[in-house]
């Protein structure tokens, strides 16, 4: 039965028995204090109403027809959304009425009861409902803004959008969550990820609403929720999506701009977003949005860092004709060797920064030098033999080079210790330093230098070999050694 009042006032309460007189009797009362009453004759009733619009407060009679009190209670607890329930009885079941209570019912009262008593209840009721309200909206806004910082941590743009869908499909209880983000350069909106607890879900998320309707209703940076009817009266293209029963959309706005926005989806029966969520996940959503714009930064100086390895990388070539394309070379051969060594994804990275950088210290060394046909006099080495040094000067002055400086610093370092600059042996030497000692090796003798020529792969490889131990690591040379077929020299001059 439709309330007998506007929504509004104390709260709503559902009053289920099959008894009209009772029914009438506790909605005259309720209505009288303030409250706005729902009323059904079974349990299967009152379910179908607390799916419609989820009351404060049910009040249910023990003994009814199709569907009883116990059986509402139990529906009623398995809900995403729980409302707190009151339990009436007869005298000859009040043994059933203290079962209900060790099940989950708040409190029963007795039939005949006394309508005072029935209030303060009622009135003690709700109070524990807003308590628990209160207490549980306080724990999820410590535990979303703890989440926040932990999101707001990290610089990878595909792992702060990934945490941030996982959580909010999460602390939301959502069946899905899709993100859409305006891309900075084109102007146009794109997918770019979906979460759904199941494939179907994810569908229908997919299809649901399109992204440029969405960002042209955002009011400012203010999010919005849809329940019940109001999704088909926002997106009339759900009409075909029957079990949609809310939608919330929280903005993503970076310096005043709206660049995308996040929509959680319930297809789940009874199941409606709040407005204490709404704003809860509005603040996580906006805490976010900083962190996406610095991974957003992030991403830009990395790509900036990569154009000046490369830019450095193409100035050692044109000073030296004969080491043209031997820094590459040797990151393809150095990054094959940390694969087989199954090194992480950040010391691949750093890996790949130094393997172009290696020779950079060669700028400071003379081009007579660097292009003489002849051996190398001891003092000329002597010079050549600085060059580590003088790439770590020139790379440990950019803040983002300094762990790279020490790896080009180290990398002519010999595992017995007689190499140089520092004479250090063994692990002492860092790892990467060792791969790139090797890849440098392996390069330089299958290419051709102005005082050689070059000598094929399977001698190369013998020499790695054979100085395993003394100039190289041995299990770094054994890395190598394991994955040979990608070692394609064909492109060596």
């Amino acid at each position: 039965m439709l309330p007998q009042q506007e929504e509004k006032g104390k709260g709503i309460i559902l009053v289920v028995d099959d008894e009209f007189s009772i029914r009438e009797i506790l909605s005259d009362v309720l209505s009288n204090e303030g409250f706005t009453i729902y009323t059904a004759e079974n349990g299967i009733e009152a379910l179908k109403i607390i799916q419609e619009s989820t009351p404060d407060l049910v009040i249910t009679d023990m003994k009814m027809p199709k569907m009883g009190g116990m059986e509402l209670l139990y529906q009623i607890n398995s809900m995403r959304n729980k409302v707190i329930t009151i339990m009436m009885t007869g005298f000859a079941t009040v043994e059933t009425a203290v079962e209900a209570i060790k099940k989950g019912a708040y409190d029963y009262i007795m039939k005949p009861f006394q309508f005072s008593e029935l209030l303060r209840v009622i009135e003690h009721a709700l109070e524990k409902q807003r308590l628990i309200k209160e207490n549980l909206e306080l724990k999820e806004t410590v535990a979303l803004y703890d989440i926040s910082k932990a999101i707001s941590s990290h610089l990878d743009m595909e792992i702060v959008l990934s945490m941030l869908l996982s959580t909010l499909l999460k602390e939301a209880d959502a069946d899905a969550v899709s993100m859409h983000m305006k891309d900075m350069i084109l102007k146009i909106s794109i997918v770019s990820k979906i979460v759904a607890k199941e494939p179907r879900f994810e569908r229908e998320a997919a299809n649901l609403i399109s992204p440029h309707e969405v960002l042209a209703m955002i009011p400012g940076n203010d999010s919005v929720l849809f329940n019940g009817h109001e999704v088909l009266q926002a997106f009339p293209s759900a009409a075909g999506f029957d079990d949609v029963e809310s939608i919330l959309i929280l903005p993503i706005r970076i310096k005043n701009e709206t660049t995308g926005f996040v929509t959680l989806f319930s297809f789940t029966r009874g199941y409606r977003f709040t407005e204490g969520q709404r704003k809860a996940l509005s603040i996580l959503v906006n805490n976010v949005s900083v962190a996406v714009e610095n991974a957003r930064l992030y991403q830009d100086i990395v790509s900036i860092l990569d154009d000046t390895v490369k830019s450095f990388a193409r100035t050692l070539d044109a000073k030296d004709k004969y080491a043209s394309g031997h820094s590459e070379r040797v990151t393809r051969y150095a990054l094959i060797i940390a694969r087989s060594m199954k090194l992480n994804a950040k010391d691949i990275d750093r890996l790949a920064q130094a393997g172009l950088l290696h020779d950079i210290g060669k700028i400071g060394v003379s081009d007579r030098l660097l292009n003489k046909k002849e051996k190398l006099e001891t003092e000329e080495y002597e010079e050549t033999k600085m060059h580590p040094v003088i790439g770590r000067d020139i790379l440990s002055t950019i803040d983002e080079f300094r762990d790279i400086a020490v790896i080009v610093y180290h990398h002519h370092e010999w595992f017995d210790g007689s190499g140089y600059p520092d004479g250090i042996s063994g692990d002492s030497i860092p790892l990467l330093s060792r791969i790139i000692a090797v890849a440098d090796a392996f390069d330089a003798m299958t290419s051709s230098r102005s005082y050689r020529e070059r000598i094929g792969k399977d001698k190369a490889l013998e020499e790695l070999h054979r100085n395993a131990g003394t100039q190289f690591d041995p299990a770094v040379v054994e890395a190598l050694l394991a994955d040979t077929q990608q070692l394609d020299i064909d492109e060596a001059p």
